[in-house]
């Protein structure tokens, strides 16, 4: 039997609902395997001295596709 289009039982339906897309896309990434160990990776080179926090970070953000408006504040 089909379920009704308007009634959603799922756990992770209900928490798409309350969640906005940057914070889908976060819990994604947040989850992702590849992401966590790259993103240790710019840690640790960062922590060493090798890389300077603004160009690897900057480098990191476009390898996933990130980015983030400015808000006033």
């Amino acid at each position: 039997m089909p379920r009704s289009s308007n009634k959603r039982t799922s756990g992770s339906e209900k928490a798409a609902d309350t969640l906005g897309r940057a914070e889908l896309a976060a819990e994604f990434l947040k989850r992702n395997c590849n992401f966590r160990a790259e993103h240790a990776q710019m840690e640790n080179r960062i922590a060493r001295g090798s890389t300077a926090r603004e160009a690897a970070e900057a480098a990191f953000a476009r390898r996933w596709g990130l980015s983030f408006r400015l808000c006033a504040g």
